[in-house]
């Protein structure tokens, strides 16, 4: 009966294995994930014009600058163009944040809706069966064996022709 219950937990929990989990969310991609880049540090009067267009606070830009042509031609550079690429840089980093919350309450969502007994435990719990079905067969046999070895001291007094001991 306990060995029937072991099969049966332990081929639920390979069935639950092979099972297909739906896929979790995958989150959104880096707004600034450069391989190179460039780092620009915004005036005081930059960092204001950037909180209240955006309502972020922002001290560095980060531009890709993979060729190195930005880093170069710096000093040709307007300041207000640095401006206005920070208020678009701050929006998508806006963006990011409120995409990256959203995909924190799907995997939240996913992760409820599996709602099912994570397959190690049902793997444990068969184990453990097994472990208890293995101690009941060798309880059984050493009984066996004692019993046996009785028998057989009995058959040795017969055919020997020895008697018990009187007790003191």
């Amino acid at each position: 009966m306990a060995e029937d219950k072991s099969a049966q937990v332990l081929s639920e929990a390979e069935e639950a294995e092979e099972e297909a989990i739906p896929d979790p969310p995958e989150p959104p991609p880096l707004p600034l994930d450069y391989e190179t880049s460039c780092e620009i540090e915004l005036t005081k009067e930059q960092q204001a014009i950037v909180k209240a267009e955006t309502g972020r606070d922002m001290k560095v830009l980060v531009l890709e600058d993979g060729d190195g042509m930005l880093t170069r031609h710096m000093r040709d550079s307007n300041p207000d163009d640095f401006t206005i690429m920070a208020i678009n840089q701050a929006t998508r980093l806006n963006e990011y944040d409120a995409d990256y919350h959203k995909y924190l309450e799907d995997l939240a969502a996913w992760q409820e809706s599996l709602n099912e007994p994570d397959p190690a435990d049902a793997m444990v719990e068969a184990a453990q069966i097994a472990a208890l079905q293995e101690a009941e067969r060798l309880k059984l046999f050493f009984q066996a064996e004692t019993e046996a070895c009785e028998n057989a001291r009995e058959m040795a007094k017969i055919y020997w022709g020895k008697k018990d001991k009187p007790s003191a």
